[in-house]
């Protein structure tokens, strides 16, 4: 998971309450159950489950955009549901897309959709290797 950013069909919901904060989550059985899906890639386990910067910066930046319907705990229990619920690598494990092969993005975006039922919004980038899929958006 990289974020879970409510949508609005007029505009991009972002920074929606600069003023309001994340509170660290101290129940272990939540950070044991989110910590795996959605680590924090730039920190040492140790580390990012005491200052949860990312979480932190997500739940801000795009979380309390919708606090009036989900308040934190259950944005971040919302997060894990999806993560659950849609499995991309699997999925394109199954539809016999690998790493380290190439595809066009309109392959990638079938064997999401042929699962999800719904358009993905594959993001692509440039690194050092070529062009590459870091991201797909649901």
């Amino acid at each position: 998971i990289h974020g879970v950013w409510p949508d609005h069909t007029d505009f991009v919901m972002n920074d929606c309450y600069p003023t309001k904060k994340f509170t660290n989550i101290k129940d272990k059985a939540i950070l044991n159950k989110l910590e795996p899906r959605w680590p924090q890639l730039t920190l040492d386990k140790s580390t990012s489950l005491n200052d949860q910067e990312f979480w932190k910066y997500e739940y801000e930046k795009h979380g309390l955009c919708c606090e009036d319907v989900y308040n934190q705990s259950q944005y971040f229990d919302i997060a894990m549901k999806l993560k659950d619920s849609i499995d991309l690598l699997n999925i394109l494990k199954t539809r016999r897309i690998l790493p380290g092969f190439k595809y066009t993005g309109d392959q990638i975006s079938a064997a999401i959709k042929k699962v999800n039922q719904k358009d993905p919004n594959p993001k692509c980038g440039y690194s050092k290797a070529g062009l590459e899929l870091p991201e797909v958006g649901i």
